[in-house]
């Protein structure tokens, strides 16, 4: 990413009593859907409520499309779509006085597409949104967001509970959301299969750690199972994972240079595979969990 970022969060921190989420520094361009990933209780829909102001930071800087909270709080709001992870306040409101109240705060309301998007979930319009099943109300709660015709989407967990035909629909909605010109996405999940089908970019938190923001192509290219017939010396670089055996399992995040290693070895691959976002996730944390058992060897040292 090297254009101007959409949102742009330096050094930003927010703690309630033993977690703390960050420092996140972070930015995102136009025309990308980024997926937040990581366990329950990472920090995700604390993120997401700081980029809609629900949540304020502690600490840092956090900016959309160049403005600040609060200042510029109702010019950024009337270019976010938001899809919370628990809608507040609809219960007694039917889907048509929910899209008549929406319209009022969005100058882009897109009424058409609202009453398409009621359609296609078999949304009654006058019924209210207390009476529909867990699955209809978030297909209600993203039509909302949609259709605001915002150029920023925030979604929190826009699939839960959804059935696998709804699930589709909206995955669907977003990818012909971005095909209407400078848009962005992103999108807190816990669904892979989500990540792989519309993602461009990844965001890890794990324990309110940031753990960066990857490619996803990239990841999938990079990240390699490598079963080798002996186990390489030293430290062989992008080597982040070891298992002892006949053959001996290597995990890598660097392909390339870690394959030129081995060959500097005489290290002979039997076979090969690539590693699944799960897993990739999995080893990150490791890693963190590497870094904070050092960080506390050396301290208990001084």
């Amino acid at each position: 990413m090297t254009g101007t970022a959409v949102l742009s969060l330096k050094d930003v921190k927010k703690s309630y009593g033993n977690f703390e989420l960050g420092p996140v520094d972070l930015e995102i361009e136009a025309g990308y859907v980024v997926a937040v990933v990581g366990p329950n209780g990472g920090g995700k829909s604390t993120l997401m409520g700081m980029l809609m102001n629900l949540i304020q930071p502690d600490s840092g800087e956090l900016k959309l499309f160049g403005g600040t909270y609060p200042d510029d709080e109702v010019a950024i709001k009337r270019r976010v779509g938001y899809l919370p992870e628990r809608p507040v306040g609809h219960d007694e409101m039917s889907a048509e006085s929910l899209g008549e109240f929406f319209s009022r705060f969005y100058p882009k309301w897109d009424h058409r597409l609202y009453e398409d998007l009621l359609k296609r979930a078999r949304i009654e319009p006058a019924k209210r949104f207390g009476e529909l099943s867990t699955g209809v109300q978030r297909c209600l709660a993203f039509a909302l967001a949609l259709a605001t015709g915002s150029e920023l989407l925030l979604l929190d967990e826009p699939t839960a509970g959804v059935d696998p035909f709804g699930r589709r629909e909206i995955l669907e909605d977003i990818s012909r959301f971005m095909e209407c010109g400078d848009k962005t996405v992103v999108f807190a999940t816990h669904v892979m299969e989500e990540v792989r089908r519309i993602a461009d970019y990844v965001l890890f938190l794990a324990d309110g750690e940031f753990l960066g923001l990857f490619e996803k192509d990239t990841l999938l290219e990079e990240w390699r199972i490598f079963w080798v017939d002996r186990e390489p010396e030293g430290d062989v670089p992008g080597v982040v994972d070891v298992e002892v055996g006949s053959p001996a399992r290597i995990v890598c995040d660097s392909l390339q240079e870690t394959g030129q290693a081995l060959f500097a070895q005489d290290v002979r691959i039997v076979r090969s595979g690539v590693l699944d976002l799960e897993e990739v996730l999995s080893h990150l944390m490791r890693q963190k969990q590497g870094r904070e058992q050092s960080v506390s060897g050396r301290r208990s040292r001084v």
